[in-house]
């Protein structure tokens, strides 16, 4: 059953990963622009909804509305909480599915998690920033 999990899984972060790469590329083209709540789905300007008044210079809407409760905000931060998710859940499974060991399927999705963070906090705060 592991190994149906684990690919469930990885499909999923699939689905998620496809709904974010429409909402960012295709979004005027795509079944969201027909939603009517567009400062939720449309991405160029969902991404304000993060802040006071959907204004950076006021900060941030709540207390980690930009960063850990980011996905509450918007549609594409959304998805992006599920892939990430479906992905640690699919290397969970596929640990499991492996070695059969509930500790060690967990410790490496969480160090995978851990240094997944690590990347993206370091390239995203300090080294691609001007």
């Amino acid at each position: 059953m592991n190994g149906f999990l684990y690919l469930l899984m990885f499909f999923f972060a699939g689905v998620a990963e496809a709904h974010m790469d429409t909402l960012q590329f295709h979004f005027h083209r795509s079944v969201f622009a027909y939603f009517t709540n567009s400062t939720y789905w449309d991405p160029t300007i969902s991404w304000k909804n993060k802040y006071k008044l959907r204004d950076p210079r006021y900060g941030a809407l709540f207390p980690g509305s930009t960063t850990i409760f980011v996905f509450v905000t918007d549609a594409w931060h959304l998805m992006k909480f599920f892939r990430n998710i479906f992905l640690f859940l699919g290397l969970f499974f596929a640990c499991q599915y492996v070695y059969g060991d509930l500790a060690s399927s967990v410790i490496a999705a969480i160090t995978a998690r851990v240094a997944y963070g690590i990347g993206f906090s370091a390239f995203m705060n300090l080294l691609l920033r001007d």
